[in-house]
């Protein structure tokens, strides 16, 4: 008998996958975060499995996906720290980009840098734009800087200068004379974390990596205590933001890679269900208890990116790209100055929650309109985590209703309303980026709130048809469980796309290819590995550039170049001259595949359990309760109908219809 476990800690609920790999036996679990003593959830989803019969023992594969480190940056508790540039530049967080994050606010202000202006020192150093050194660093001017640090109260530094990405011995050595000075400072520079063009990115990158060292470094420790207490003898694997997984003693200095691994879990599960669904246009939507995300996937593929952002902060490495909008689960409404009503981005997360949890909240969230509809309370809440008080939500959304001049339920319906309507938003966006349409998606919500809202979305969005896995709650960790072992290594090189460069751009790739390699042995030992190799390449005088398949000469990579601009801009020209900017490599190794048990079962009608009261449109009206563990593939119903289950609930809005599939996916159609 082996186990494998995937788990992920989202704002209000931490959400487990145990994996009997002899039986096929999937097992979910969900448990209240812990916030305030980060990894306790962890020991207590751990203990409540042991009870339902997990071998702790023989547990061979534990994934982990955690918000620690993005909760760290939005709530700015990370470590003060120092930063080192170049003279003269000392600036840079200051001016970032001079773009303000909303153009068209008055009142719009830009961010606080992580690291204020007092706190960043200029080295006398610099190396020209090709490498070379004109003026080496000198100790006793590091030494200076290290003391102000330390006068300062730093407990980390970064060191990040000007044209490292081109050669970085400058940094390094930094780095050495401060390890000396001062052993007890932890330390960064730039083009450790990532090597790429663009100083304020690069900086930014790796400040934000320093800055949640030191609660990552603590909570990962304290994680692998709590595995060694619970006999589990299996190596502690991290899921990161490009959809792959990564040791925990990797997670301890490439920081930055797991802080949406939460995020890409749940894409890179979306992607295993629509692959066995036989889904190939899939918009995912997962609603947590802080934000919606949502993504597309193409064949059970998503599409990758760079320059997300991280709070306020834009992120440079790569990640599964997905967007956010603030309306989850716990987002708050509110009346505004003008009288209007919003909902997010401010969340009520799990301490103290929404209201309706009685742990404190007197804020109307999500979830509380929710039940004041009737989607909620029919059934579990969070595997019986959470039993639902409806007075308390009638008493939180109390002033909302009195300022919109409407009863407990018209406001619970505006909430929800408000909700979808920001969460439409993004998606039009990213509708219009990926030049595609609704009609052409099947939507896939998961998360503890995506199937409550998930078909409300998708008649806003235009979306008629709605798939909805058998455990949606938890696809997160199920999607832990089907990570790939993955490292990504890129290099700038900045050169034309020229002959005479193919020679260069060859040997640059072997080399990132074998660093991906070496980094995935490291990892996980001896195996089969899958490497891809790109390149990122734009016209002459273009500011940004395109992520690109490498091929295997030049002319393909400029013909794949042309496509590549051509399918994003509408336009390319062959004949302009190309510049080749990063070259990249990812290394992967497929991991264990998940069981897919097929049960085609027979067409029938399924009676509902009971009617419930259901308030939709402005009126109040009846509505079908099933359980979804009752539901037997081949059945059908139509809505308006609530579907409970341990981890979410499912609303099949009026005019839908819903039949279980041969995998148990509940697939839902506008008629």
């Amino acid at each position: 008998m082996a186990w494998r476990i995937g788990v992920d800690i989202g704002g209000t609920f931490a959400d487990f996958t145990a994996l009997d790999t002899d039986t096929g036996d999937l097992r979910t679990l969900k448990v209240l975060t812990t916030p305030n003593a980060p990894g306790d959830d962890v020991a207590e989803g751990l203990r409540r499995l042991t009870a339902e019969g997990l071998v702790p023992a023989a547990v061979e594969r534990f994934v982990h996906g955690t918000t620690v480190g993005v909760n760290t940056i939005i709530q700015r508790r990370g470590a003060p720290l120092a930063l080192f540039t170049t003279q003269g530049f000392t600036d840079m967080l200051e001016l970032a980009r001079l773009r303000m994050p909303d153009t068209y606010s008055l009142f719009c202000e830009r961010p606080e840098p992580l690291v204020p202006r007092e706190h960043v020192f200029g080295i006398a150093e610099r190396m020209d734009a090709e490498g070379n050194t004109v003026l080496a660093p000198e100790r006793d001017s590091v030494a200076a800087a290290v003391s102000a640090a330390q006068a300062a109260g730093a407990r980390g530094i970064v060191v990040s200068f000007l044209h490292a990405w081109r050669n970085d011995a400058h940094e390094r050595a930094v780095v050495a004379m401060i390890n000396e000075i001062a052993p007890d400072l932890f330390t960064f520079h730039g083009a450790e974390v990532w090597p790429a063009i663009r100083e304020y990115e690069r900086t930014t990158t790796a400040v934000l990596n320093a800055y949640v060292h030191p609660r990552i470094d603590a909570y990962l420790e304290r994680v692998e205590n709590q595995l060694r207490a619970a006999a589990i003898a299996a190596p502690l694997l991290l899921t990161t933001s490009a959809g792959g997984t990564m040791t925990a003693q990797r997670g301890r200095r490439d920081c930055v890679g797991m802080l949406l691994s939460g995020t890409a879990s749940g894409v890179v599960g979306a992607g295993v269900v629509a692959k066995a669904a036989g889904v190939g246009a899939v918009l995912t939507l997962d609603v947590g208890g802080t934000s919606a995300d949502v993504a597309l996937l193409i064949d059970g593929r998503p599409a990758f990116g760079t320059g997300h952002n991280i709070g306020d902060f834009p992120l440079s490495i790569p990640s599964v790209a997905v967007v956010s909008s603030g309306q989850g689960g716990g987002s708050i409404a509110r009346i505004d100055a003008q009288g209007v009503l919003q909902v997010g981005p401010e969340s009520a997360g799990s301490t103290p929650g929404p209201a309706c949890f009685g742990r404190g909240g007197e804020r109307c969230t999500v979830t509380d309109a929710a039940l004041l509809c009737g989607i909620l309370g029919q059934g579990e809440l969070g595997f019986g985590a959470i039993a639902p008080d409806k007075s308390l939500s009638e008493k939180a959304i109390a002033p909302i209703a009195a300022a919109l001049k409407t009863d407990a339920a018209g406001a619970a319906e505006g909430v929800l309303q408000v909700a979808i309507s920001g969460m439409l938003v993004e998606i039009d966006k990213l509708l219009a980026r990926a030049g595609m349409h609704a009609s052409e998606l099947t939507l896939m919500p998961f998360g503890g709130a995506g199937p409550m809202l998930g078909a409300l979305l998708a008649e806003t969005a235009g979306i008629r048809r709605v798939l909805v896995p058998p455990v949606p709650g938890t696809l997160c960790a199920l999607g832990a469980l089907a990570a790939d072992l993955r490292r990504d290594t890129m290099r700038t090189v900045l050169m034309p796309l020229e002959p005479a460069f193919w020679p260069t751009i060859q040997s640059g790739l072997a080399e990132l290819a074998a660093e991906a390699g070496a980094a995935l042995a490291e990892m996980g030992g001896a195996g089969e590995a899958e490497t891809t190799l790109a390149a990122d390449l734009r016209y002459r005088g273009q500011s940004f550039e395109l992520t690109v398949p490498a091929g295997d000469s030049i002319a393909a990579l400029a013909e794949n170049f042309h496509a590549a601009h051509e399918e994003a801009f509408g336009h390319s020209e062959p004949g302009a001259p190309v510049e080749v900017v990063s070259l990249r490599a990812v290394a992967r190794r497929a991991a264990p595949p998940l069981p897919f048990l097929s049960n085609p079962g027979g067409e029938h009608e399924e009676t509902p359990e009971k009617l419930v009261p259901l308030t939709m449109g402005g009126a109040t009206r009846q509505a079908g309760l099933y359980r979804r563990a009752a539901l037997n593939p081949g059945g059908r119903f139509t809505g308006p109908a609530i579907v409970t289950q341990s981890d979410c609930t499912v609303l099949v809005p009026p005019g839908w219809s819903a039949e279980t599939d041969a995998l148990g996916n509940l697939v839902m159609e506008n008629v």
